[in-house]
């Protein structure tokens, strides 16, 4: 049994703020929710809530309606800018939001500081480094044109399910991204170009997120408990594999088939300015987003007991 209450209006105000990024990961590439949720010092209890939801809904739900909150403001604030940024300058904001992921790698880093690096672990890293990767080499193997939600059919709709379902684990597990997961599949551009008006202007693409969005509240209320039960019994293995896999999204982003779109665009002097300009942004969102873990840790409380 974990204690829930929240002590001051603060520690409200703190979880609104992890949910804001949790909305704005499903939008915006790069942002992870639960590494911002370990930052704060909420991770373990978010977990709680959520997995113990139908067990002890009242207690849960109480605690989760701030991060829910934040969740509705950020993903709804996000959409617009995002749509508008990547419209015109797609590559540079794709490195820009890559780099405060990058930023916030030593929060998962710091999980297993000091543990014993042995075969099973460095196994278990470097299969979570080539998975991001092998799904991206799918999409551009298969998937052909670029991805469009036009001539939708059943098979379709069944993806678009399994797609949510896999878009709730990232939000689960710290150092990956909602994004990050569209665009190696190929449909982040046309998932995030019908929000909106386009959306409500045709029924099969509106029939596309509303079956996202149950297989996104259909995984978060099965994987929560999964992840708990990870947590408790290997969380040292299981922060190995996030480290491998939170590593292997960055690369997989760049040969991904959205990033591969761009480039074929490209013409000289375009390339080099657009490839000078997004390792500038790159870097900067890392210099940004490093320092903000930093200075979030060191101003924290102690982490929680573990589950």
């Amino acid at each position: 049994m974990m204690e829930l209450k929240y002590e001051s209006f603060k520690q409200v105000l703190i979880n609104i703020f992890v949910g804001v990024f949790i909305g704005l990961s499903v939008i915006v590439p790069g942002i992870s929710g639960s590494t911002m949720a370990i930052t704060m010092k909420v991770y373990d209890k978010g977990m709680y809530a959520f997995s113990h939801m139908f067990k002890e809904f009242k207690k849960c739900f109480l605690y989760a309606l701030p991060v829910l909150i934040g969740i509705f403001f950020g993903f709804f604030s996000g959409v617009v800018a995002v749509k508008l940024l990547l419209e015109y300058f797609p590559f540079m904001t794709i490195c820009f939001f890559l780099g405060l992921m990058i930023g916030t790698y030593p929060v998962i880093f710091k999980e297993i500081k000091g543990q014993r690096v042995n075969a099973s672990r460095t196994v278990l890293s470097a299969v979570g480094f080539v998975l991001p990767i092998v799904f991206s080499v799918l999409s551009l193997v298969f998937s052909g044109d670029a991805n469009t939600l036009t001539d939708l059919n059943f098979g379709h709709y069944i993806f678009f399910f399994v797609l949510g379902a896999l878009i709730s684990i990232t939000q689960l597990m710290p150092g990956l991204s909602a994004t990050v997961l569209m665009m190696v599949f190929g449909y982040y551009k046309a998932l995030i170009g019908n929000l909106g008006r386009e959306m409500f202007s045709d029924f099969k693409i509106f029939l596309v997120y509303v079956v996202m969005g149950c297989g996104f509240l259909v995984g978060v209320f099965t994987f929560s408990k999964a992840v708990e039960a990870i947590l408790n019994k290997a969380r040292v293995g299981f922060f190995f594999v996030i480290a491998g896999i939170s590593l292997g999204s960055v690369v997989s982003v760049f040969m991904g088939k959205d990033c591969v779109d761009i480039y074929k665009g490209w013409e000289w002097p375009e390339l080099f300015i657009e490839l000078f300009l997004g390792v500038c942004l790159l870097l900067c969102a890392f210099a940004l987003s490093f320092m903000f873990t930093k200075i979030s840790d060191s101003h924290s409380t102690p982490s929680q007991t573990r589950l």
